[in-house]
């Protein structure tokens, strides 16, 4: 019954202001206002004629909070290119894709984390997809898991023999994370060995003072930008989180061309 007191009550609201509205020019807002003060001081017509309808309205709250939320991100985003977030480039460490590149990617990652390895994928692809890009690759270890340090320490010593070595290295360590939270130490020597690496000259360098603080200076420089999660890529000093889509980014590449 209040279901249809609502749909009798809307339909007369508007058979009736349509005829005022043709004869005293009554505005839609004014027809607005009336059908909201009746919704308003009867709720229970609203909660009743929604009833069966539970799964569309969960799904239509879902896109606007989708939509809410993407427009806040955007935002935050275009006040992040006014006032970007630096990183220190080290132009001597491993770099993917054209170092002149006018788009620079910089992550702050953790080797063992599971959305860390999801990520990587996507930085392949757009590697792939768009040689405009240069990427770099930092440390942001959680403490959540074991392996984490020791990855990021065989990764800098092995960018002392070779960067090329280490960049396909930090490939094999997040493509075989499951593997390695395994295998350990043994694991990530086989992953060394398939790059061609000096594994004495490794084993020496993981314990040196320079590979530790290199890894050390990653994880204050990361604290300082505000991250606390990985990972977290910075896009020309425009934030991404977490493993994002590839459009996500090619959205983020569009505003700061537009800027």
């Amino acid at each position: 019954m209040p279901r249809l007191l609502l749909a009798i009550f809307i339909s007369t609201i508007w058979v009736t202001g349509y005829f005022h509205s043709a004869n005293a020019q009554t505005t839609d807002a004014k027809l607005k206002t009336d059908i909201g003060e009746v919704l308003k001081n009867n709720p229970d017509l609203i909660i009743e004629a929604l009833k069966g309808h539970e799964e569309e309205l969960y799904d239509l709250l879902q896109t606007g909070l989708v939509k809410k939320n993407k427009s806040r991100i955007r935002n935050n985003r275009l006040a992040q290119l006014k006032n970007p977030k630096t990183a220190a480039l080290h132009p001597k460490r491993p770099v993917w894709g054209n170092p002149e590149g006018d788009i620079s990617i910089i992550v702050f990652s953790d080797f063992q984390s599971a959305t860390c390895s999801k990520a990587d994928k996507i930085i392949q692809q757009l590697l792939k997809k768009h040689p405009e890009i240069n990427y770099r690759f930092r440390h942001n270890p959680l403490g959540l898991y074991k392996m984490s340090r020791p990855a990021a320490l065989y990764y800098e010593a092995l960018a002392l023999q070779s960067n090329e070595k280490a960049k396909r290295f930090n490939h094999l360590v997040l493509k075989n994370r499951l593997k390695i939270k395994k295998g350990g130490r043994n694991f990530l020597d086989k992953l060394a060995l398939e790059t061609g690496a000096d594994l004495h000259r490794l084993h020496k360098d993981i314990t040196s003072a320079k590979v530790n603080s290199t890894v050390d200076n990653d994880i204050r420089e990361s604290r300082k930008l505000g991250f606390t999660a990985s990972p977290v890529f910075l896009v020309n000093g425009v934030t991404i989180t977490g493993a994002a889509p590839l459009v996500e980014f090619e959205e983020v590449f569009k505003m700061i061309r537009q800027q």
